[in-house]
């Protein structure tokens, strides 16, 4: 069967590094393949906001980006930007102001507000950023005034891979050459190769040297980002949203023109499959998926696929065993702690799920009940719920649209895999 109506969006992780680059170039970059979702939609408001030229063409479905540095720029003088809900664009536009002239203020909305920035705010200090907090309960807004010197700094590897990411981008710009050493344990690992990747393709060359107690990361002076013509990939979350769904559904799955290179973090996902029992075919630019038997549990360390942790949740519930997933305490800085939030909603349907500051054990093969579920605006666990409730009918889910935040068509996506019948289902 080809479906024509599933159209896996493009990467957010790419394009929010993707565009913030552009920004920083001296021409006009054209991107095609944007996500329209609430993250990037804030980041475009952010930088419109600030005076920065973007043009889009819906017919072609491209963007067009004008960067600061080219002759026709015109920042406003009184720069102000709201992060609203993105954590990815609190951290990275951090860095970015201490590139704008002038001030830029930052501000966040309330659980954004609750996310680590502090460990962000000090590596910045150190390379020679001047920003400015408030005082009482919050530290918003944060401003910032131009200048970067350079230098040396020490960040734990812990909390963020966005605060190395944001440090990365910016400090080509810097008066003299960058270090970061980033101790150990590194979550999310390989969503700073992914920055370091785009940051070569837009001509900017950062060394990464891997130790045994911390990776060091070298960053020359004096580099400039190049605008270019760039097509973004599929976005690998929600590849894996729609993987679950035809696994639970037992109905086999063609993700046609996506390749695991593009994120290789969250695409260990479909390898998680393999393991739990399902038959996975990867070829140059296809994936395929079908389950093969009874789902059997695993235990899987997810470091570096923190946005696929509650993707895996429903399919453990259904799997034959016990699923261990460690290593994940980041997940508290999320839209929501999402390793609570994700505990105390499937208490309610009844699951056999313990947790602890850093891990989630699930007993599959309980019999689940109805109940009404709530996703604290958070739109992994929405998607989470609601690829439970493919095989759980009658429980409910309050909140469900904020799975705006990263893939608007996940309810009907879902909805289309859940009535197509048998046969193979082709996404192009």
């Amino acid at each position: 069967m080809k479906d024509k109506k599933i159209h896996i969006p493009g990467s957010k992780y790419a394009a929010n590094r993707i565009l913030l680059i552009s920004a920083l170039t001296g021409g006009m970059s054209s991107i095609c393949n944007v996500p329209d979702n609430q993250d990037i939609r804030i980041l475009e408001e952010a930088l419109t906001g600030i005076g920065i030229s973007i043009r889009k063409d819906s017919v072609k479905g491209r963007l067009e980006i004008t960067g600061i540095f080219s002759s026709d720029s015109n920042l406003k003088k009184l720069k102000q930007i709201d992060v609203g809900e993105s954590g990815t664009l609190l951290r990275f536009a951090l860095g970015f102001a201490c590139l704008l002239d002038g001030k830029t203020s930052i501000t966040a909305a309330e659980r954004n507000r609750e996310r680590p920035i502090e460990p962000l705010i000090e590596a910045l200090g150190d390379l020679g950023a001047e920003i400015s907090v408030t005082c009482g309960e919050s530290i918003y807004p944060i401003n910032i005034k131009k200048g970067l010197s350079g230098g040396t700094t020490v960040v734990s590897g812990q909390v963020s891979s966005q605060f190395i990411s944001s440090l990365l981008i910016v400090s080509p710009y810097s008066l003299a050459d960058v270090e970061i050493k980033v101790l150990k344990p590194i979550v999310s690992s390989s969503y700073i190769d992914l920055t370091i990747l785009e940051m070569e393709r837009s001509g900017v060359t950062a060394e990464r040297i891997t130790g045994d107690e911390f990776d060091l990361f070298r960053v020359k002076s004096g580099q400039r980002y190049q605008p270019r013509q760039v097509n973004i990939p599929k976005d690998w979350s929600s590849t894996n949203s729609i993987l679950a769904a035809s696994v639970l559904l037992n109905r086999e799955v063609r993700i046609n023109q996506i390749d695991v290179l593009t994120n290789p973090g969250e695409s260990e996902f479909v390898l998680i499959l393999q393991r739990m029992g399902c038959r996975v075919s990867i070829d140059p630019g296809c994936i395929s998926v079908k389950r093969s038997g009874i789902l059997k549990g695993v235990e899987v360390d997810m470091k570096d696929s923190p946005d696929s942790v509650l993707t895996l949740i429903p399919i453990a519930l259904f799997a034959e065993g016990t699923t261990v997933i460690n290593n994940i305490g980041h997940l508290i800085y999320k839209e929501s702690d999402r390793i609570k939030q994700a505990e105390k909603e499937l208490l309610k349907i009844g699951a056999d799920i313990r947790t602890t500051r850093d891990s989630i054990v699930i007993i599959g093969g309980k019999q689940l009940h109805p109940a009404t579920t709530e996703c604290h605006n958070d739109h992994r666990l929405a998607m989470c719920l609601g690829l439970i409730q493919l095989k759980n009918r009658d429980m409910k889910i309050v909140n469900r649209k904020c799975v705006q935040k990263s893939f608007p068509q996940f309810w009907e996506y879902i909805k289309l895999i859940d009535k197509g019948g048998e046969r193979c289902l082709e996404i192009q």
